[in-house]
Parts: structure tokens; C-alpha cells; sequence
């Protein structure tokens, strides 16, 4: 089976939500920090996300 490539735009919306939830994160920390957690985690996720889709785009490129 064919691999596909993650369309680069992809990867930069998945990078700019890591930083929404980053910075929503930092800014709802002192108030509620329950859903800073919560944001704090969708930012790891995300940012896993991206830079596997980057690692996964070089691998198919190389072969």
C-alpha cells in the first residue's frame, strides 16, 4: 500500500494550534488551572503530532 504524504499546511496548523493552546494555557493558568491542564496536554498532543508528520514526511521522501 501506498504511503501519503501530511500536506505541509497541515503540519504548520497543527504547529499554530500547538501555540494557541500553549499560550491559552499560560494565560488561564493563575484562574483555572484545571483547564490549563487540559490545554497543557492538547499542546503536547498536538506538538507530537506535527513533528511526527515532519519525521513521517522525510522518511517517505527518502525512500
Amino acid at each position: 500500500m501506498k504511503k501519503v504524504k501530511i500536506h505541509p499546511l497541515i503540519i504548520v496548523a497543527l504547529f499554530i494550534n500547538t501555540w494557541g493552546n500553549g499560550f491559552s494555557s499560560y494565560r488561564l493558568y493563575e484562574d483555572d488551572r484545571a483547564a490549563a491542564i487540559v490545554l497543557a496536554v492538547l499542546c503536547l498532543f498536538t506538538l507530537t503530532l506535527a513533528i511526527y508528520g515532519i519525521i513521517r514526511n522525510q522518511k517517505i521522501k527518502e525512500r
